[in-house]
C-alpha cells in the first residue's frame, strides 16, 4: 500500500520532532516541517512543483508570525489539494468558528494521542482521495455530455464505465425532475433508481432540511442534510453546475455521502462549545 505523505506545521520544536518520529514509525512519509505559515506555503509550493504535494498537512492553529494556522490553511486550500488537519490546545469558540470555515478534514487536541492521530490521518486521506476522484469523474462526465452527439462507441463505453463504477451520486435535473441518475445517487437517497427518476422537484426538495434549501439553490458547492426514504439523516456534499442536455438548460449534480466524516466534525464542535 502506498505511503500517506504528511507535512507538519508546528512551532513547538519538541512536539514537531515527536510527531515526525512517531509518524515515521507508523509508516507515513514525512515530506517536511516548518514553524511558520509563510515558510510552509513556500515549501509546499516547491514540493508541488516537484510532483510531491503532501496528502495530509498537520497544521497548528496558533502559529507565530504574520500568518496563523487558519490563514495559512486558507492559502493552501486555494492552491493545493492537501487535506488540512488542525492541531490545537485550546477550545476557543472564536477560533473554532474561524477554522471551521476552512472545512478541515479533522481536528487533533493537544496533548497529541497518536492512535487518534493515526485514525484521523487515515480518514482524511481517504476523504481527500474521494474528492479528487469526484472532480475527475465530474470533468469526464461533463466532457462526454458535451460530445453526446458523437456516435463513438469508445466514448460511450468510457461513459458507461464511469457511471457504473462511480462512488458519487450523479444526476441531471431538468424542468423540475431528475432526467438522469446513476445507481449511487439512488443509494444515497435510499430509494430505487426508477423511483428517484419519477420524483418531482417538490418531492426532491422534501429530502432536504429546511435550513439547507437555500444552499442548494444558491451555491455551486455546499454541504447539506437530507432525510432519506428510510428516515435516515445523511450529510451530503453537493456539487452543482449548469449544463445543456438535449438542447435545454439543466443542472448536473454530484452527491458525496460524508455522513461519517461530518459526525466526527460535529463531535468536535460539541467539544468546543462546552
Amino acid at each position: 500500500m502506498k505511503q500517506i505523505s504528511v507535512y507538519i506545521v508546528e512551532d513547538e520544536l519538541l512536539i514537531s520532532a515527536s510527531l515526525k518520529s512517531q509518524l515515521k514509525g507508523y509508516g507515513y512519509e514525512i515530506l517536511g516541517s516548518s514553524t511558520r505559515g509563510e515558510l510552509c506555503v513556500e515549501e509546499i509550493t516547491e514540493l508541488s512543483r516537484q510532483g510531491r504535494e503532501p496528502e495530509i498537512i498537520l497544521m497548528d492553529i496558533h502559529l507565530r508570525g504574520e500568518l496563523d494556522g487558519i490563514d495559512t490553511a486558507k492559502k493552501i486550500n486555494d492552491k493545493f489539494n492537501s487535506a488540512i488537519i488542525f492541531l490545537t490546545g485550546q477550545s476557543s469558540k472564536e477560533v473554532y468558528e474561524r477554522s471551521f470555515k476552512i472545512k478541515p478534514f479533522g481536528y487533533l487536541l493537544k496533548p497529541i494521542d497518536m492512535e487518534q492521530t493515526k485514525m484521523t490521518i487515515e480518514i482524511a486521506a481517504y476523504q481527500r482521495n474521494l474528492e479528487i476522484e469526484n472532480h475527475h469523474y465530474q470533468k469526464k462526465l461533463e466532457d462526454l455530455l458535451e460530445k453526446r452527439s458523437i456516435e463513438n462507441q469508445e466514448l460511450m463505453d468510457m461513459y458507461q464505465m464511469i457511471i457504473d463504477n462511480s462512488f458519487m451520486g450523479l444526476t441531471i435535473l431538468q424542468n423540475g425532475r431528475f432526467v438522469f441518475a446513476n445507481r449511487r445517487a439512488a443509494e444515497i437517497f435510499n430509494c430505487k433508481l426508477d423511483e428517484l427518476l419519477s420524483l418531482s422537484y417538490k418531492d426532491i426538495i422534501e429530502f432536504v432540511y429546511p435550513d439547507d434549501i437555500n444552499k442548494i439553490q444558491e451555491d455551486q458547492k455546499c454541504r447539506i442534510r437530507i432525510l432519506t426514504k428510510k428516515q435516515d439523516i445523511k450529510w451530503v456534499e453537493m456539487f452543482k453546475k449548469a449544463v445543456h442536455f438535449k438542447g435545454q438548460k439543466a443542472y448536473h449534480h454530484t452527491f458525496l455521502d460524508i455522513t461519517e466524516h461530518q459526525k466526527r466534525l460535529s463531535e468536535m464542535e460539541s467539544f468546543f462549545n462546552q
